[in-house]
């Protein structure tokens, strides 16, 4: 009897350790396989009292304008590289993946009643210290790009925050 509740707390402990390894690995894989990109955004808000400091950002292509979708809906991005600029822009959403190409992978957020709905493609928010919060704000406040890497299947985490550059040409 003694060992079969040892083997079932095993069992348990080990199912445990994988959920949370696959929970790991799903937010590092971009990171590991995903291709850089830079994306045009701009700072939001730099703190949140439950959840610590944070520069929280937002991008052009995060509002729905009017749609089908309705929330929890996943939600494709097909990404367009600037030919005179670093940046990469992102075009139509659509409910289907692109065959070809640079995608975020998305899901609808908001309310069904709502005005106008937003996309979540996880990388709008970069978490850092207090000090280093408020900085990033301060010197981003009206322009920034977002490090990005995307992987193969659309999913994407955000690498850093860098302040746009100016071209005086």
């Amino acid at each position: 009897m003694k060992r079969c509740h040892v083997m079932g707390l095993m069992v348990a402990l080990g199912l445990q350790v994988a959920v949370m390894a696959g929970v790991f690995l799903g937010g590092v894989y971009p990171l590991w396989v995903g291709e850089e990109i830079r994306l045009e955004t701009r700072p939001v808000d730099p703190r949140d009292l439950f959840r610590g400091n944070y520069a929280r950002l937002g991008y052009d292509f995060s509002t729905l304008k009017a749609s089908d979708l309705r929330p929890g809906d996943v939600v494709y991005l097909p990404l367009e590289k600037q030919s005179d600029e670093a940046l990469w822009r992102g075009g139509e959403p659509q409910a289907t993946e692109p065959e070809t190409g640079l995608y975020l992978r998305g899901r609808v957020a908001g309310q069904p009643w709502s005005a106008g709905s937003t996309v979540k493609y996880g990388i709008e928010e970069l978490f850092a210290p207090k000090e280093k919060a408020l900085a990033l704000e301060r010197q981003l406040r009206d322009s920034a790009v977002a490090v990005v890497r995307v992987a193969p299947n659309g999913k994407a985490a955000l690498v850093t925050v860098e302040a746009k550059a100016v071209n005086n040409e």
